[in-house]
């Protein structure tokens, strides 16, 4: 998915639910972690986002629950 950092950001209560990693799909907190993640690193889009970035991101969530 090559989502805008900023626009899913913005409409994060409908658009976390488009968003899947590795064919499983990823809960609120996952995807506004790596959401965040990616605006604070300076990404524009999920696109420059590595799958090992978002893996990283997912454990910390998963491990805080």
């Amino acid at each position: 998915m090559h989502a805008d950092i900023n626009g899913a950001l913005a409409a994060i209560d409908k658009s976390w639910r488009t968003f899947i990693h590795r064919g499983k799909p990823m809960t609120k907190a996952q995807v506004l972690a790596v959401l965040s993640y990616a605006k604070k690193v300076g990404y524009d889009s999920t696109a420059e986002l590595k799958d090992e970035e978002v893996d990283d991101i997912i454990d910390k969530v998963n491990r805080r629950t």
